[in-house]
């Protein structure tokens, strides 16, 4: 009997633990910011997350600027997959700033940290 008991603890906390673990997408909402110093030139990130499931990525380098604006979702409490709208103006397109990737998976570090390829982007406060 104390082995049944002990059983179905373990088994409700880990349920508990899992349930807690979810990350749901109004406390992803808000500002995250990276700047990125090297020796010769500074690259900003800035990703802004809205509650209405938009976004806009941008990012500054030293010759320029790219950003990108869209639609975003969680995908297993673990990743932001970030779709970009197309552009409709062709000198967009032209530009040396234009963003040809439209799709970016972004992993979850916690409510305040996001992982953007090799950079950890940060909630502003």
């Amino acid at each position: 009997m104390k082995r049944v008991v002990i059983y179905i603890a373990i088994m409700l906390g880990s349920f508990f633990i899992c349930n807690a673990q979810k990350i749901e997408q109004r406390t992803m909402c808000g500002t995250f910011y990276k700047l990125v110093q090297l020796k010769d030139f500074n690259t900003s990130y800035t990703l802004e997350l809205n509650t209405d499931s938009t976004f806009k990525l941008h990012i500054n380098l030293f010759e320029g600027s790219s950003q990108c604006i869209g639609k975003w979702k969680i995908l297993d409490s673990i990743f932001i997959m970030l779709k970009c709208n197309e552009d409709t103006n062709p000198y967009e397109m032209l530009s040396s700033g234009y963003m040809s990737q439209k799709e970016y998976k972004l992993q979850i570090i916690s409510k305040n940290r996001i992982r953007y390829k090799d950079v950890v982007l940060k909630r502003k406060k």
